[in-house]
């Protein structure tokens, strides 16, 4: 089989954004293990969040907090009957955004 020289442009030019659409957001994600009640655990939520930085449009969500730092969202939920919490900040960093999840654990 040959192929044709028009053949490779068309390959070249739906290949040529793939470099584009690889930038994602990174999402990290930890977990603790906690003893507390869920409404305790939604206020240490609430008050990690604010503390780590996470304050623009900040709101309390179901089952935690929801905030934004710049370019990084985060999120806290509480699963108290499970006794466990989860964390997550998802960002354009992947350096960055691992930190900014360990701070928010620490906060908590």
């Amino acid at each position: 089989m040959k192929l044709q020289p028009l053949g490779f442009g068309i390959v070249g030019a739906l290949l040529a954004p793939l470099p584009v659409l690889a930038q994602y957001p990174i999402i990290f994600n930890h977990a603790k293990y906690i003893t507390m009640n869920q409404e305790r655990c939604e206020q240490r939520a609430e008050e990690a969040m604010r503390q780590a930085g996470f304050s623009e449009d900040f709101e309390p969500i179901g089952r935690g907090a929801f905030g934004v730092n710049g370019r990084y969202s985060a999120s806290i939920r509480c699963e108290a009957d499970r006794g466990v919490v989860f964390f997550a900040v998802a960002g354009p960093d992947n350096g960055t955004s691992r930190n900014l999840v360990v701070r928010l654990q620490r906060a908590f």
